[in-house]
């Protein structure tokens, strides 16, 4: 790339031109330069050229187009050229390691796409990254609580209806590496320290065809800096519930090589569950105290490639709102990555021992008993390969993939375990012609579940296989209008967690079944994108429709007033159906407004075994959903504020015990009082309101208001 810059008056003068994959000009691509004092913003000409006067070539460079996910590049006064050139890639295309969404909050496409970026998290007002990703309408962890007060078993993530499961019904990524656990399939968010997160990126649909198990419902990939560089990030906040966070990122650069340290401690005495009217003597504060941290080794090359080596350590203890009732988790990781020119690649290890207490709690709660224990200890090992090469305006990539997990549960009674193997195979073509793009991938996988037993017996190997294929068309107008619609399979083979270990939450039992098939989803979309001839405005509409046949849930067996007894089944067929709308404006470049609205229709299609579910709404997901984020930006003051509303639902399969809608609302206002520190006060939950997170069938609610102060460090 190439930077022309003439100096005069402390003025730098940044040009470059903007073209697509096949060398057209593009017209009329919104250039926006943040040097972190001021925004300027411009458009390319018809030859798609452009120009922009600031005071520093130091900041970040955001190009983007009706039609094609943008580009974001960090620029600094030592790479100062004669002329940037810029090629945007047709919108929809998703690589396998790296999802190619931008750092807008709404990227200017008309597929079903959100990001997060470093602005929007450090001016969130929460403390944890899943708090900050519900931010996008539809994202949810199994239930409404967050990872601050929830037992990990409850922290997998749905997206956009395909219903909420603990096993996470989407797949989660740290820079390309999966972020699930591979035994259990939910995820440990504070794995990854807050100051590290450059960007997180949502893509919703189902996209196995690409990331195979695990991918039914969308993709999240967290992005962190793996490339050589000197710099230091630092936040330090406390609050009430006697919550406190420190998070470092830093890194050290030699030449070509590079060394990075992540850092973070969180602890919070949290607060108790159950309301005070349903309150007993057992009943205390759930909180956690958790300890993470990565060091990074790096290497940039001549070609523009880079590699790192990161090693990772995660620790956790939690108290889960009884005194018997607690666990932690202990976790240690080795990740690879290559990314060399048109080759991507990911190797990854990982050991996981996570351990739990369960309890019977007595009528009156004001007594428990210990039920059981368990040590869950797992491992795995997996790659990634993706191989991706333009030739004028198409584009092929192709990959392949594998991973080995086992897992194992030590109970009082109960000795089980088992082993999965897995391997895909990808590949996809993607064509540009004029305005219009489609693209054409498919994914076959198969895996095999083997050596499963519970206690003395033995159960029978099993194997899968699937084929996820997709066909997505992107039309581009001259009006700045684009048209998408999508096509797809996807599928979700069942964790070791749910095939080999029961658990219980409550007075609820839910037991295991190793006879549990593959979910398997057929879906599909239309999109549609606007953005007028004022760059200030951009709104986007998609409808969505996904069937998913053999989805897994917990079925209800029996109920007496001192145990509800439930098992892993796979239903019939269930239908998620919805309109998504989202829009952003930005009417000066002080004010920015977002919000996205989410309509879903749930439901039970088919259920043999017990046709009383077929009609009734599948659990844990609200029929509406809106969001909302405003921000203020003024010489040194900043303000942001989330808002978001859920509609009702409902907490078990019969549709008998109900979670009513609330709305809540996050904040943030910071000063900055030099060059590199800026203090800030968030609030989370500002409406105060104790919206209900489950009945099982003593009910819990979510935090009170919580209030931190603290100053971040940047250099």
């Amino acid at each position: 790339m190439l930077l022309a810059c003439s100096t005069a008056a402390a003025q730098t003068r940044i040009t470059g031109v903007v073209s697509d994959q096949t060398g057209a000009s593009i017209a009329q691509a919104l250039v926006e330069f943040d040097n972190g004092l001021r925004t300027v913003r411009t458009r390319t000409d018809d030859r798609g050229e452009f120009e922009l006067v600031t005071e520093t070539a130091s900041g970040t460079l955001i190009v983007e187009a009706t039609g094609f996910t943008s580009v974001r590049i960090s620029l600094d006064d030592e790479r100062v050229h004669d002329r940037l050139r810029i090629r945007l890639e047709p919108a929809g295309l998703i690589a396998r390691i790296v999802v190619n969404a931008d750092d807008e909050r709404i990227p200017i496409t008309p597929v079903s796409q959100y990001a997060i970026g470093q602005r929007e998290i450090a001016s969130s007002g929460a403390l944890t990254i899943d708090d900050v990703l519900r931010q996008v309408p539809g994202f949810s962890l199994f239930r409404r609580s967050g990872s601050l007060t929830a037992n990990p078993t409850s922290q997998g993530v749905s997206l956009r209806g395909v219903g909420a499961n603990g096993a996470s019904r989407a797949l989660v990524m740290y820079d390309g590496v999966p972020l699930n656990s591979p035994f259990g399939g939910w995820v440990y968010w504070n794995r990854v320290p807050r100051v590290s997160v450059e960007s997180a990126e949502i893509f919703n649909g189902g996209t196995s065809d690409l990331y195979g198990s695990g991918a039914l419902g969308g993709v999240i990939n967290i992005r962190s800096r793996t490339e050589p560089q000197t710099f230091i990030d630092f936040e330090a906040s406390g609050g009430n519930e006697t919550t406190g966070a420190v998070s470092l990122n830093g890194g050290k650069s030699w030449g070509s090589f590079g060394v990075g340290l992540g850092l973070q401690a969180l602890r919070t005495g949290g607060y108790v569950l159950v309301p005070p009217e349903q309150r007993g003597r057992v009943d205390t504060a759930a909180g956690t105290s958790d300890l993470s941290g990565t060091v990074t080794l790096s290497k940039s090359f001549r070609s523009g490639a880079h590699g790192f080596l990161r090693f990772g350590s995660f620790g956790e203890s939690r108290d889960n709102g009884t005194p018997l009732q607690i666990n932690d988790t202990r976790i240690t990781s080795l990740d690879l990555g290559l990314d060399w020119s048109s080759l991507l690649v990911r190797v990854y290890g990982s050991h996981e021992v996570f351990n739990q207490a369960f309890s019977s709690v007595a009528a009156d709660r004001n007594s428990e008993v210990l039920t059981n224990r368990q040590r869950n200890p797992s491992q795995q090992l997996g790659f990634a390969l993706q191989w991706r090469q333009a030739f004028g305006a198409q584009s092929v990539s192709a990959g392949v993939e594998a991973r080995d997990v086992r897992g194992h549960s030590e109970e009082r009674l109960v000795d089980a375990g088992g082993r999965q193997r897995s391997f895909g195979f990808f590949g996809a073509d993607a064509i540009s012609v004029g305005n219009w793009y489609l693209s054409l991938g498919g994914r076959v996988d198969q895996w095999q579940n083997e050596h499963g037993f519970s206690n003395r017996n033995l159960f029978p190997d099993r194997s899968e296989t699937a084929f996820s294929p997709r066909v997505s068309v992107v039309r581009r107008f001259e009006n700045g209008i684009s048209v998408s619609g999508s096509f797809y399979r996807a599928f979700r083979a069942p964790t070791l967690n749910e095939l080999y270990r029961n658990f219980r939450v409550g007075n609820v039992v839910t037991n295991l079944n190793s006879n549990l098939n593959a979910e398997r989803l057929t879906g599909g979309e239309l999109g549609i994108g606007i953005q007028p001839s004022r760059q200030s405005v951009f709104i986007r509409g998609n409808v969505f429709w996904n069937d998913i046949d053999d989805s897994i849930a917990n079925v209800t067996l029996s109920t007496t007033p001192a145990l509800i007894t439930r098992q892993r089944q796979n239903l019939g067929a269930i239908r998620a159906r919805g309109v998504e709308l989202a829009a952003v404006v930005r009417p000066n470049r002080h004010w920015e407004l977002a919000g996205q609205y989410l309509l879903t229709d749930t439901t039970v299609l088919r259920f043999p075994a017990n046709r009383a579910l077929e009609g009734l709404l599948v659990p844990q997901v609200p029929r509406n959903q809106f969001n909302l984020q405003a921000s203020y930006t003024a010489g040194k003051w900043s303000v942001a504020a989330q808002g978001r509303f859920a509609g009702k639902q409902f907490d078990d399969d019969l549709n008998t015990l109900p979670l009513h809608s609330y709305f809540t609302l996050d904040a943030e206002v910071s000063r900055s009082v030099s060059e590199h520190v800026r203090l800030f006060v968030a609030a989370q939950n500002l409406t105060g309101v104790r919206y209900e997170i489950s009945a099982t069938p003593v009910f819990t609610v979510g935090p009170p208001v919580l209030v931190r102060g603290g100053f971040r460090f940047s250099f």
